[in-house]
């Protein structure tokens, strides 16, 4: 079923009555899939990896037919969303509410190019930016110790390298850092995970230098082509500074 065939369904629907909780509709779901989908740029079968579930299940939810709820809320947890989005009741939002927020979610995406992390040029470029935005899609706990590493090399490369790259500095003690650095990265991809970096620029009012290095680690049995990816949105709210923002984030999620 065409996107446009799905949105005639869904605007066809009956309204729903004013501050009465329903499910969302399946149509709206397969909308929001499919775009989700789409802004991360991945396939069906990547969609498929991610969630843990069939390709014949993202194939029906896309297509606005109905599927178990504890395989939507896998879909839904892939796509960045609490589980529950797709299938718990609650008070619809009005059309006009829905419209303005898809509007501010896409205008604040944007598409950041990355490659494969395994330079010291990228090392000393990673340094000199104002922080980190670190996305681990699918990397379970066994990863943790792997993850504290890399965070803390980047971290403590920014510090030490981030004045000596603007005022020279011991080149020795920076191929040292960067050293370190690509070592932790390496143990990604030994153990068949992509890293990709790249750099994004948010000016702020009083911060018109912010820059973010964003760092995507992927497991290559997920999406094998991942190594290939050039570009990746990241929603710009996500890089808000405020009181407390840290040097490294590993919580929050980009669009990849």
């Amino acid at each position: 079923m065409k996107t446009n065939e799905i949105v005639e369904r869904l605007a066809a629907l009956p309204a729903p009555a004013p501050g009465v909780a329903t499910v969302p509709p399946i149509e709206l779901v397969a909308i929001v899939t499919r775009m989700g989908r789409g802004l991360r740029q991945w396939k069906k079968e990547t969609l498929a990896d991610f969630a843990k579930v069939s390709l014949s299940t993202v194939e029906r939810v896309e297509r606005a037919e109905q599927v178990r709820p504890e395989s939507l809320d896998r879909i839904a947890r892939a796509l960045g969303y609490e589980p529950g989005a797709f299938t718990d009741v609650g008070i619809p939002r009005s059309r006009e509410q829905a419209a303005a927020e898809l509007v501010e979610t896409v205008g604040n995406l944007e598409m950041v190019a990355v490659r494969e992390f395994q330079t010291h040029r990228q090392v000393r470029t990673v340094a000199a930016t104002q922080a980190h935005l670190l996305h681990r899609p699918e990397l379970g706990s066994d990863y943790d110790e792997q993850i504290d590493e890399l965070t803390e090399w980047l971290d403590l490369a920014s510090m030490v390298m981030g004045s000596e790259i603007i005022g020279g500095g011991d080149p020795v003690r920076r191929r040292t850092f960067c050293n370190q650095v690509l070592a932790a990265v390496s143990e990604f991809r030994c153990r068949g995970v992509t890293v990709l970096v790249g750099v994004m620029e948010a000016p702020l009012p009083g911060l018109p230098d912010w820059t973010v290095a964003i760092i995507s680690l992927t497991p290559k049995q997920s999406d094998p082509a991942a190594s290939k990816r050039r570009t990746i949105m990241v929603d710009r709210r996500l890089l808000q500074p405020g009181p407390g923002f840290p040097r490294v984030s590993t919580s929050a999620r980009p669009h990849g």
